[in-house]
Protein backbone atom coordinates (compact mmCIF):
# COMPACT_ATOMS: atom_id res chain seq x y z
CA UNK A 1 0.00 0.00 0.00
CA UNK A 2 1.41 3.32 -0.98
CA UNK A 3 2.01 5.77 1.40
CA UNK A 4 -0.32 8.31 0.40
CA UNK A 5 -3.05 6.10 1.03
CA UNK A 6 -1.76 5.44 4.40
CA UNK A 7 -1.91 8.93 5.33
CA UNK A 8 -5.43 9.17 3.92
CA UNK A 9 -6.28 6.05 6.21
CA UNK A 10 -4.66 8.09 9.24
CA UNK A 11 -7.32 10.79 8.49
CA UNK A 12 -10.01 9.14 8.23
CA UNK A 13 -8.88 6.78 11.29
CA UNK A 14 -8.55 9.84 12.82
CA UNK A 15 -11.52 11.83 12.21
CA UNK A 16 -13.37 8.81 12.80
CA UNK A 17 -12.05 8.13 15.95
CA UNK A 18 -13.23 12.19 17.00
CA UNK A 19 -16.90 11.12 15.63
CA UNK A 20 -17.06 8.22 17.82
CA UNK A 21 -15.10 9.42 20.83
CA UNK A 22 -16.90 12.63 20.63
CA UNK A 23 -20.64 10.56 20.16
CA UNK A 24 -20.15 8.37 23.30
CA UNK A 25 -18.73 11.15 25.46
CA UNK A 26 -21.27 13.12 25.85
CA UNK A 27 -24.51 12.29 27.98
CA UNK A 28 -27.42 11.06 27.09
CA UNK A 29 -30.26 13.43 26.27
CA UNK A 30 -34.24 13.51 27.09
CA UNK A 31 -35.80 12.68 23.99
CA UNK A 32 -37.69 16.11 22.73
CA UNK A 33 -41.32 15.33 21.76
CA UNK A 34 -42.18 14.16 18.28
CA UNK A 35 -42.29 16.87 15.60
CA UNK A 36 -40.04 19.40 17.59
CA UNK A 37 -36.31 20.55 17.06
CA UNK A 38 -33.54 22.77 18.88
CA UNK A 39 -32.73 25.40 16.59
CA UNK A 40 -29.21 25.47 15.72
CA UNK A 41 -27.12 27.79 17.95
CA UNK A 42 -24.34 29.86 16.66
CA UNK A 43 -21.78 27.33 18.06
CA UNK A 44 -23.24 24.75 16.30
CA UNK A 45 -22.83 26.52 13.07
CA UNK A 46 -19.67 28.02 13.45
CA UNK A 47 -18.71 24.08 14.49
CA UNK A 48 -20.35 23.16 10.81
CA UNK A 49 -18.32 25.75 8.91
CA UNK A 50 -15.39 24.87 10.75
CA UNK A 51 -15.63 21.52 9.73
CA UNK A 52 -16.65 21.73 6.25
CA UNK A 53 -13.41 24.32 5.22
CA UNK A 54 -11.20 22.17 7.47
CA UNK A 55 -12.02 18.90 5.09
CA UNK A 56 -12.32 20.96 1.96
CA UNK A 57 -8.92 23.16 2.68
CA UNK A 58 -7.06 19.40 3.58
CA UNK A 59 -8.88 17.62 1.20
CA UNK A 60 -7.26 20.04 -1.51
CA UNK A 61 -4.07 19.72 0.62
CA UNK A 62 -3.64 15.92 0.20
CA UNK A 63 -5.29 15.98 -3.43
CA UNK A 64 -2.39 18.50 -4.52
CA UNK A 65 0.21 15.42 -2.80
CA UNK A 66 -1.75 12.58 -4.78
CA UNK A 67 -1.44 14.37 -7.71
CA UNK A 68 2.18 15.91 -7.90
CA UNK A 69 3.80 12.66 -5.70
CA UNK A 70 5.60 13.30 -2.80
CA UNK A 71 9.29 14.25 -4.45
CA UNK A 72 7.65 16.23 -6.63
CA UNK A 73 5.75 18.27 -3.70
CA UNK A 74 8.56 18.38 -1.77
CA UNK A 75 11.19 19.39 -4.66
CA UNK A 76 8.50 21.82 -5.90
CA UNK A 77 9.11 25.15 -4.20
CA UNK A 78 5.73 26.68 -5.81
CA UNK A 79 3.42 22.97 -5.25
CA UNK A 80 5.21 22.62 -2.00
CA UNK A 81 3.68 26.29 -0.90
CA UNK A 82 0.67 25.83 -2.19
CA UNK A 83 0.30 22.91 -0.44
CA UNK A 84 1.85 24.94 2.77
CA UNK A 85 -0.66 27.27 2.06
CA UNK A 86 -3.25 25.09 1.93
CA UNK A 87 -2.80 23.29 4.83
CA UNK A 88 -2.14 26.61 6.99
CA UNK A 89 -5.70 27.59 5.68
CA UNK A 90 -7.19 24.52 6.79
CA UNK A 91 -5.35 25.10 10.09
CA UNK A 92 -6.90 28.45 10.44
CA UNK A 93 -10.53 27.60 9.58
CA UNK A 94 -10.10 24.56 12.02
CA UNK A 95 -8.57 26.71 14.86
CA UNK A 96 -11.71 29.64 13.83
CA UNK A 97 -14.19 27.99 15.39
CA UNK A 98 -12.12 27.46 19.35
CA UNK A 99 -11.12 30.87 18.98
CA UNK A 100 -14.70 32.10 18.37
CA UNK A 101 -15.98 29.99 21.05
CA UNK A 102 -13.67 30.90 23.50
CA UNK A 103 -13.28 34.19 23.14
CA UNK A 104 -12.49 36.99 25.94
CA UNK A 105 -14.79 39.13 25.03
CA UNK A 106 -17.82 37.02 24.67
CA UNK A 107 -20.60 38.78 26.23
CA UNK A 108 -21.67 37.37 29.85
CA UNK A 109 -24.38 35.25 28.89
CA UNK A 110 -23.20 34.34 25.79
CA UNK A 111 -22.67 30.89 26.77
CA UNK A 112 -25.72 29.00 29.11
CA UNK A 113 -25.36 25.81 30.92
CA UNK A 114 -25.56 23.66 27.56
CA UNK A 115 -23.04 25.61 25.74
CA UNK A 116 -20.68 25.19 28.76
CA UNK A 117 -20.79 21.33 28.97
CA UNK A 118 -21.02 20.88 25.27
CA UNK A 119 -17.36 23.34 24.98
CA UNK A 120 -15.90 21.34 28.08
CA UNK A 121 -16.53 17.86 26.23
CA UNK A 122 -15.63 18.68 22.76
CA UNK A 123 -12.19 17.73 23.18
CA UNK A 124 -12.85 14.77 24.54
CA UNK A 125 -11.88 12.57 21.45
CA UNK A 126 -8.99 14.59 20.59
CA UNK A 127 -6.00 12.99 22.18
CA UNK A 128 -6.85 9.57 20.96
CA UNK A 129 -7.55 10.62 17.08
CA UNK A 130 -4.12 12.11 17.16
CA UNK A 131 -3.01 8.84 18.72
CA UNK A 132 -5.20 6.69 16.09
CA UNK A 133 -3.34 8.80 13.39
CA UNK A 134 0.61 8.46 14.88
CA UNK A 135 -0.02 4.74 14.72
CA UNK A 136 -1.62 4.82 11.16
CA UNK A 137 1.61 6.94 10.11
CA UNK A 138 4.06 4.85 11.49
CA UNK A 139 2.13 1.17 10.72
CA UNK A 140 2.54 2.98 7.04
CA UNK A 141 5.85 4.52 7.19
CA UNK A 142 7.25 1.49 9.00
CA UNK A 143 6.00 -0.74 6.16
CA UNK A 144 6.61 1.43 2.59
CA UNK A 145 10.38 2.44 4.09
CA UNK A 146 11.53 -0.80 5.99
CA UNK A 147 14.35 -1.42 3.45
CA UNK A 148 15.77 1.67 2.95
CA UNK A 149 16.50 2.75 6.70
CA UNK A 150 15.13 5.53 6.50
CA UNK A 151 12.12 8.07 6.10
CA UNK A 152 12.10 10.76 3.80
CA UNK A 153 12.03 14.07 5.49
CA UNK A 154 8.66 15.23 3.49
CA UNK A 155 6.63 12.07 4.93
CA UNK A 156 7.44 13.56 8.07
CA UNK A 157 6.20 17.02 7.17
CA UNK A 158 2.94 14.79 6.20
CA UNK A 159 2.36 13.34 9.40
CA UNK A 160 2.99 16.39 11.38
CA UNK A 161 0.32 18.37 8.97
CA UNK A 162 -2.03 15.23 9.25
CA UNK A 163 -1.95 15.16 13.26
CA UNK A 164 -1.88 18.53 13.93
CA UNK A 165 -5.60 19.05 11.01
CA UNK A 166 -7.01 15.92 13.30
CA UNK A 167 -6.30 17.25 16.57
CA UNK A 168 -7.86 20.64 15.97
CA UNK A 169 -10.67 19.54 13.02
CA UNK A 170 -11.39 16.96 16.67
CA UNK A 171 -12.87 19.70 18.23
CA UNK A 172 -15.68 20.63 15.81
CA UNK A 173 -16.73 17.38 15.26
CA UNK A 174 -16.97 17.03 19.07
CA UNK A 175 -19.38 20.21 19.55
CA UNK A 176 -21.11 19.00 16.44
CA UNK A 177 -21.79 15.67 18.35
CA UNK A 178 -22.39 17.23 21.65
CA UNK A 179 -25.52 19.52 20.20
CA UNK A 180 -26.54 16.42 18.39
CA UNK A 181 -26.78 14.39 21.69
CA UNK A 182 -28.19 17.23 24.21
Amino acid sequence: MSVLMWAVLALLGGLAVVWVGGRRAQPAREPLPEGVELPATARQRAAWGARGAGLLLSGGAAAGVIVNGPDRTYEDDGVRLLFTALVLAAVAAAAGVTMWAKRPGAKAGALDERDQAILAQAPAAQAVAVLVTLAIWTVGLTERFHGAGAVPVFYLYLLFWSCLLVNLLAEPVGILAGYRRS
